[in-house]
């Protein structure tokens, strides 16, 4: 995964990070939280990759 790729995985994580805090739905923040930092260490997720994915809208149900 490159810089932007990350960067942008980064974004809709912190969303969903915050969407999750707003309904309270305490699992999915700390999942959200956790794929954060796990990323910033540079931990890849298989269902992150962009061979297996073949446009932004599903990365971004992915990530939802």
């Amino acid at each position: 995964m490159d810089a932007i790729d990350r960067e942008v995985v980064n974004v809709l994580f912190f969303q969903q990070m915050l969407e999750a805090t707003e309904a309270e739905r305490w699992d999915e923040a700390a999942m959200a939280l956790y794929k954060l930092y796990a990323i910033e260490e540079g931990e890849e997720f298989t269902d992150l990759h962009s061979d297996q994915l073949d446009d932004c809208s599903e990365l971004t149900a992915a990530a939802a």
